[in-house]
């Protein structure tokens, strides 16, 4: 073989390793909306990435033997491999809006199979294909193999970093999906026109017509649900949508939502220059908070669409902000009235907390993703690294899921449990409602504190007299089967994980219900 061709067919080994994980980052970020980013649906992702690369080499390899030394095998692979993947953004929302009324392991695996193994199954072949090409006899097989497998990491390795880092936060899914799929395809294409395959035009024209189809915007919502943002990126969805507030007030009233993951994480009123939240639940932070006097240090973890800055800015305390997301307080500058002068730190939380050298009389826990709880921050050596920024009565508050009894319950009591072995004194405040639509707060602190004196109240919500009739009283809350947390047996995932289903099967259920066509 010239060393011209073998230096194509390494070119496009080096192409198809790098689409390959394209394909993998991209269908995860593509099954955050419907199935969340939980470990479990990363786990599917992977397995099912390995699944079809194994079909792939094992298919590959039966093929290249049965047609050895044939060049168009290679090309037809890439070709078709090209196409499934830049159809994959479009037909995920297919797939997906049918297989999302399934349990969440058993949905997330079957679109995984149905709209990500294709092309993978089709990269998968390549190596095997290549490598039948590139070796002229059993000796040089190892060093070919080598060398496919090495240059084949290689895009990995280099796709990764730029759809992580820049492809994706910057462009969303369905862009880098139909431009890896037509990188994949430009040298096979070229080739296969040479060679004068009468099948080309029909190719090409297929392929156009999918890429087509996967950048038209498709209207999954009735003209009730307004999306006034939309950005896909690594760590998820983000939409900004204006929408009735149905199920959460009783007229109805027109409100702003930030969602992550087709999960609420704000959701505001539009008067009042939407600094004021329609839900309930939010008020029980500076209800708590308010304890503190004037130019308290508040430390929030998590931004949201600002609405907990608002309330603590309003009760005039200073407030610092860590957000890991760079769109989030962008899209809270613009949609929700945030002041552009909130001092925003874009950083994971943990390494914020274990670098920074400020101290605080309140820590705010709010860092739900979508349905994930970042279990990183809720150990006791988290909250360890915590007590090192605290002043020395200061409280940390911590928001999680509603749910405390029985099985769904544990990963509260859990939280519960490390608190109290970190030192500290704990009240836990429940919200109105039930289990499955509430949310738990951990008031925790060094030193116990009285909750019989709080000021706050805003326009439509009365302030709340006395917080102790929100309280859950330690006695009711078994924690004989509660674990405590720790970096090095993470748990918390594993815990929460019937809590999370259902919280995003709630969420999916009222989407569906009410602005889905």
């Amino acid at each position: 073989m010239n060393h011209n061709k073998r230096q194509l067919f390494l070119l496009m080994s080096f192409i198809e390793g790098g689409s390959v994980m394209a394909c993998e980052l991209i269908g995860a970020k593509l099954m955050a909306p419907y199935f969340g980013t939980s470990l479990y649906v990363w786990a599917s992702v992977l397995g099912l990435t390995l699944g079809g690369l194994t079909l792939g080499y094992f298919y590959g390899g039966k093929l290249s033997r049965k047609y050895a030394g044939n060049e168009k095998l290679l090309y037809y692979t890439l070709s078709l491999a090209a196409l499934f993947l830049m159809i994959m953004p479009f037909t995920s929302i297919i797939i997906m809006d049918q297989t999302i009324v399934l349990p969440l392991e058993i949905g997330a695996i079957i679109s995984l199979i149905l709209f990500m193994m294709p092309p993978l199954i089709l990269m998968g072949m390549v190596s095997p294909i290549i490598i039948n090409l590139l070796t002229a006899n059993s000796d040089a097989a190892g060093y070919s193999a080598g060398t496919v497998y090495a240059v084949s990491t290689l895009g990995g390795i280099l796709y990764t970093f730029l759809m992580g880092f820049f492809i994706i936060p910057y462009f969303g899914l369905k862009i880098p999906a139909v431009i890896s799929g037509i990188i994949l395809a430009i040298l096979p294409i070229v080739l296969l026109f040479r060679s004068k395959q009468k099948s080309l035009v029909a190719l090409i024209g297929i392929m156009m017509l999918s890429s087509a189809a996967s950048l038209y915007p498709r209207q999954n919502f009735n003209e009730e649900y307004q999306v006034l943002y939309k950005s896909d990126g690594i760590l998820g969805q983000i939409k900004v949508v204006d929408h009735p507030s149905y199920e959460i007030t009783d007229d109805n009233r027109i409100g702003r939502a930030l969602l992550v993951n087709n999960t609420l994480q704000t959701y505001v009123g539009t008067d009042h220059n939407f600094d004021y939240s329609i839900w309930n639940w939010s008020h029980y932070f500076p209800t708590a908070a308010s304890i503190f006097p004037k130019g308290s240090k508040v430390l929030l973890l998590g931004l949201g669409g600002g609405t907990i800055v608002k309330q603590m800015n309003r009760m005039g305390y200073d407030v610092d902000v860590v957000e890991i997301d760079k769109r989030v307080g962008e899209v809270s500058i613009e949609f929700f009235n945030l002041d552009p002068k909130t001092n925003i730190t874009i950083d994971d939380a943990r390494h914020y907390i274990k670098t920074t050298d400020k101290k605080y009389d309140i820590v705010i826990f709010d860092t739900f993703l979508s349905e994930a709880v970042p279990e990183h921050l809720l150990t006791i050596e988290g909250f360890e690294d915590v007590k090192r920024i605290l002043n020395k009565e200061g409280m940390i508050m911590s928001n999680f899921y509603g749910f405390i009894k029985g099985e769904r319950g544990r990963a509260a009591r859990s939280v519960y449990k490390t608190f109290e072995e970190a030192g500290f004194f704990v009240d836990l405040l429940a919200t109105p409602g039930q289990e499955n639509s509430r949310n738990l707060i951990f008031l925790a602190s060094l030193s116990e504190k009285d909750f019989s004196n709080t000021q706050y109240s805003e326009p439509n919500y009365e302030k709340i007299d006395n917080l102790y009739d929100f309280f859950i009283e330690r006695r009711f809350i078994d924690l004989e089967n509660a674990v405590v947390l720790s970096d090095f047996k993470p748990q918390l995932t594993k815990l929460y994980t019937k809590a999370a289903r259902e919280w995003k099967k709630n969420y999916n259920d009222y989407y569906r219900k009410h602005f889905s066509k």
